[in-house]
């Protein structure tokens, strides 16, 4: 087993100091060391060598493995500073907030290449980023969009610091190398590059890292929609929600999803309210517990009716490939039918958690409340229900099946304040079209498909805004790496540290075929 190496400040900045004479620090070897990057996997792009003098084990390029995209390769310089950046922003804890202490080093980045970088704070401490970059108008912008906080990690089992970038059995160890301080350095080393070399620009692109979104946006694009649009306002977006899946030996790309959707997050509460009195005397017909728990029983048993949308029908195809019977036939079949969901499929899928998510609305019981004390009856009962609502559904219908499914008059079912939907991009169009030309130029033959997200994410605001948000650009991982719980959120978030630079590379000339 390799043992764990950390990526200490003093790295970046002798990388800063050495990169004139070749000589790499940080990425892969000892402080000081001259090292050559790690072989990439069987398809991954290999790095631009620093100079011929530095050593290196990529293979060199050639007619049977293109390069991504019509653009230039870009200098060795442009691997190195993603790193630096990534680095930096892992070690910046923003997991209660802060955002505003950690982009005050991204804004100096800008300022050095002569660029103002402007933070804007909702509240105390809870900044955003924007920088534009000029381009020539013909256009209308691109917004290229990351949230730098990320979610708490107290409590759970780390294997490694969580905010200390590490490096160790060939992944990057950090909370939000994944989710999504990985997009967010790749799109601050693009705005760099773009800077530095004057290049022209079709379109403004403007460069936005975030705060709040984890706790619903309303520190960060929600804020900025409301209060700030011109600065952020565009045609298109590129944001987290969307990007390269690899094989679960990490050596190849197996598909590249750009999310064109997502789910809405709404949730509701129950209320049950009793006489209240002693635990010693209770009387049973008169238990808001009982009558809630009950309530939220048949909540769990019920199944909310199951389609196929347009833009999931191609990822339960590429799903089946990686599964085995009976649930391999049942994905299968459900594409094939779609938009219908046989029953006989429907009963494999359901018991999938994965698959039943992207096939149906769900809901589940999240938060509870009774009594304040254990020897008191409680006067009332609460419960928060959490809703993930297909995007051809609503909440008001939602909140209709919710009720039917309870059957009980006494349960009061309220609708809770609504975190933001919007409607879905377009599935053709540039984005997808470019998106395509480059996984296609670079990786021959992988399937590019439209995919919708379980989850919310900043998308729905500039959806609701006018704004075409795309998911690509998050740093690539696998199937069986989540089920490992090595994904967002979870302990020992981690990326394969072979594939970040091509990707970021891969965002960036994503970036210039639309913006050239």
């Amino acid at each position: 087993m390799q043992a764990p190496r950390t990526s200490p400040v003093l790295s970046s900045v002798l990388s800063v100091l050495l990169r004139g004479v070749g000589i790499v620090v940080g990425g892969v070897g000892a402080i000081g060391t001259a090292c050559a990057p790690p072989s990439p996997p069987a398809n991954a792009p290999a790095s631009p060598s620093a100079s011929a003098a530095v050593a290196t084990n990529a293979p060199a390029a050639s007619a049977s493995t293109p390069l991504v995209g019509v653009p230039p390769a870009a200098p060795p310089a442009f691997d190195t500073e993603f790193r630096e950046i990534l680095d930096q922003l892992i070690a910046a804890d923003t997991s209660h907030g802060n955002e505003t202490a950690a982009l005050h080093a991204i804004a100096d980045r800008f300022e050095r290449v002569g660029r103002h970088a402007e933070i804007l704070e909702s509240a105390p401490g809870r900044g955003n980023l924007v920088v534009r970059l000029k381009g020539n108008g013909s256009k209308k912008p691109l917004l290229l969009l990351a949230h730098i906080d990320v979610v708490p990690v107290e409590g759970q089992p780390w294997t490694v610091p969580a905010f200390t970038p590490t490096e160790k059995e060939g992944f990057l160890w950090g909370r939000g190398v994944g989710d999504d301080k990985g997009m967010a350095a790749a799109i601050v080393a693009i705005g760099l590059d773009l800077a530095r070399a004057h290049t022209p620009l079709s379109r403004d692109v403007i460069i936005a890292l975030t705060a709040g979104e984890e706790t619903g946006g309303g520190a960060g694009v929600r804020w900025l929609v409301k209060n700030h649009k011109d600065l952020i306002d565009a045609e298109i977006a590129l944001n987290e929600g969307g990007g390269l899946t690899l094989t679960d030996d990490l050596q190849k790309v197996r598909a590249a999803t750009f999310g064109a959707a997502e789910k809405t997050s709404q949730s509701y509460r129950l209320v049950v309210r009793g006489k209240g009195g002693h635990s010693s005397v209770p009387l049973a017909s008169d238990n808001p517990v009982t009558r809630l728990s009950r309530a939220l029983g048949r909540i769990g048993d019920h199944k909310f009716p199951a389609h196929v949308l347009p833009w999931v029908k191609e990822g339960l195809a590429l799903r089946a490939a990686m599964e085995k019977p009976p649930l391999s036939d049942a994905l299968l079949h459900a594409s094939a039918s779609a938009p219908k969901v046989l029953p006989a499929d429907e009963k494999i899928l359901a018991e999938d958690q994965f698959a039943n998510a992207v096939i149906r609305t769900t809901c589940v019981a999240t938060m509870l409340q009774g009594s304040p004390q254990d020897n008191v009856l409680p006067t009332t009962a609460e419960a928060t229900v959490n809703c993930r609502i297909l995007p051809d559904e609503t909440r008001e219908s939602t909140q209709a099946l919710l009720a039917k499914a309870i059957d009980d008059a006494k349960i009061e079912l309220t609708l809770l304040e609504s975190i933001g939907d919007g409607p879905a991009s377009p599935v053709d169009g540039e984005v997808p079209a470019a998106l395509r030309k480059l996984v296609q130029a670079t990786w021959p033959g992988t399937p590019v498909i439209a995919g919708m997200g379980t989850g919310a994410s900043d998308s729905r605001f500039l959806r609701g805004a006018g704004i075409k948000a795309y998911g690509f650009g998050s740093t690539p991982t696998s199937f069986a790496e989540g089920r490992a719980g090595h994904g967002a959120h979870g302990p020992d978030e981690r990326r394969p540290l072979t594939w970040l630079a091509p990707n970021a590379r891969l965002l960036r000339d994503l970036t210039l075929e639309l913006a050239k």
